[in-house]
């Protein structure tokens, strides 16, 4: 053999060599109708809708069985049909509350007996609501129109005569009695998403980080590229139709796909603290007045008028029969440097001191003994916003390459900021309905609803 045939055949079996490897990089381990990244209660919510359509699933999520940081964190939120002024958010809700009835009675017609109950997702209780009396008018009017149950204290003698609170004249009380109205506990619901996406056959992998999406114009697939942290293993996943619900990642998952969510979406820290009130005080309490304490949450203040003095309130959980107390605000807003680092972010002396002082406000306002010293810190955790500019929330297909028409295989579901829980399973809806690109919905107010957050919102933002 000549030097250079042998040339020509190590030089082969080099090209040789790296199709091998080339092909085993880009080999799609699993291919299906869909792939949903992110199972918090978006992906969820979407996974859920997409698996009862009959369609075949992986929802994707790169954290653990048990959700322990993200948007969907935690044991509680507030979930109410009043919206002032605004009926698609109540729409959100109520349909959300509908959507979770079905879940659970697909779950019980597969298990033996009724184990599940809306009851493990839904806390029924008055939602109190205390602001300016310059909002009466649109309030008056929404409660009308969206068909609450209510009731109102208007100046400082009915406040009094009322509820026995310490109301100003220009501040008013709004209470509302829906049914499952009060809060919502995403952990169980996204548990319950979770089985009913598995028990319609398809797969829920955990612990699996999505590092980029492609898309192969020849096979008209996209392709998924991941990290399974528990194996370090990269896989490729392909599907025709994907759905993207990963909060404040959304700018830097997308930047191959839809480049323009980098800016479409602004992630942006808040904080929620967690209060105890001192066990000698809490047991010095009249069992009126511990009555008065959980009846008077969940709450929405904003009396201050101002986006400094707005906060939002409840009871997350019972410690040794003592209520563990939520606060947070949703313009309670900072920077971030690093998104991977915030979650574990400890929170400013600033920031507890705000938590403490707009409870103890509160407590005056109930007329409860109870003032800021009386409030131990028991835990407070970071958490993220992703906010679009107008701080209305986006689900809708992104824009066909070169085109300003929809893609209809590719759906986005981000800008939740703080108004995505109770209506997560009505985001989950729409996201399904834009990937099959029909409904079978008739309520006026689902296209109201869909179209304030689909596509032409995309084009507005």
């Amino acid at each position: 053999m000549s030097k250079f045939d042998f040339s020509r055949k190590r030089h082969g079996l080099y090209f040789l060599a790296f199709l091998v490897l080339f092909s085993c990089q880009n080999t799609v381990d699993q291919e299906t109708d869909a792939i949903v990244i992110g199972g918090g209660l978006m992906g969820s919510a979407a996974g859920w809708q997409l698996a009862k359509e009959g369609l075949s699933v992986v929802l994707l999520e790169m954290q653990d069985t048990v959700y322990e940081q993200g948007s969907s964190f935690g044991e509680a939120r507030i979930a109410r049909s009043n919206n002032r002024g605004n009926d698609i958010w109540s729409y959100l809700h109520n349909k959300s509350v509908s959507e979770t009835i079905g879940l659970i009675d697909y779950l019980n017609s597969t298990a033996q007996g009724s184990p599940y109950s809306i009851e493990d997702v839904y806390t029924t209780s008055p939602v109190t609501y205390v602001g300016r009396n310059s909002i009466y008018e649109k309030l008056f009017a929404s409660l009308i129109r969206q068909k609450v149950e209510y009731d109102m204290a208007v100046n400082t003698l009915e406040g009094e005569t009322k509820y026995n609170v310490t109301l100003p004249d220009d501040v008013l009380i709004q209470r509302e009695y829906n049914k499952h109205s009060g809060t919502m506990n995403p952990a169980a619901l996204i548990k319950l998403l979770h089985k009913g996406i598995i028990g319609k056959g398809n797969e829920v992998k955990y612990n699996h980080k999505v590092t980029r999406i492609s898309f192969n114009g020849k096979r008209q697939l996209y392709n998924v590229e991941v990290r399974d942290l528990m194996r370090n293993e990269a896989k490729v996943f392909s599907a025709k139709k994907v759905v993207s619900a990963v909060g404040p990642y959304t700018g830097q998952l997308l930047q191959e796909i839809a480049p323009y969510f980098q800016t479409l979406i602004t992630p942006q820290r808040v904080f929620l603290s967690f209060l105890k009130i001192k066990e000698e005080v809490y047991g010095n309490l009249s069992l009126e007045q511990k009555e008065k304490l959980q009846s008077f949450y969940p709450v929405i203040n904003s009396a201050k008028g101002t986006r400094d003095g707005s906060f939002f309130s409840m009871i997350e959980y019972f410690e040794e029969d003592i209520p563990i107390i939520k606060i947070g605000g949703h313009f309670q807003r900072s920077d971030i440097s690093e998104l991977d680092q915030v979650w574990s972010e400890k929170l400013t002396d600033h920031e507890l001191e705000w938590s403490l002082n707009s409870t103890a406000d509160y407590m005056r306002l109930l007329k409860l003994p109870i003032g800021k010293e009386d409030f131990e810190v028991v835990n407070g955790y970071s958490c993220v916003y992703s906010l679009t500019d107008s701080e209305v929330p986006l689900v809708t297909p992104i824009k066909a390459p070169d085109t300003n028409m929809p893609n209809q295989n590719f759906v986005v579901m981000g800008g939740m900021s703080g108004v995505g829980a109770k209506g997560a399973m009505t985001y989950g809806l729409f996201a399904a309905d834009a990937l099959r690109n029909t409904t079978s919905e008739s309520d006026s107010l689902y296209f109201v609803t869909a179209e304030a957050v689909g596509f032409k919102r995309l084009q507005q933002d």
